[in-house]
């Protein structure tokens, strides 16, 4: 079913090559040496959303995720 939407939604998605650029600068360049705890986009430094500092929603995904780990390995 998807695929009778990619044709819409194609001119929103990067490209392999573009989707990896921002991983490939920050594995290879020189001025990215040493850089830590920083948030990338477009190969720049960025603030990330403010979701991403809610430590209650990390807390709870981080348990959700412990479980189906969990539920995976049969525990």
């Amino acid at each position: 079913m998807w695929k009778a939407f990619l044709p819409l939604i194609r001119p929103f998605l990067k490209t392999p090559e573009k989707g990896a650029a921002t991983s490939v600068y920050l594995a290879s360049s020189p001025e990215a040496e040493g850089i830590t705890g920083e948030y990338f986009a477009g190969s720049k430094p960025t603030t990330s959303s403010p979701a991403s500092h809610d430590t209650a929603t990390a807390a709870r995904l981080w348990q959700v995720s412990v479980d189906l780990v969990a539920r995976a390995a049969g525990v």
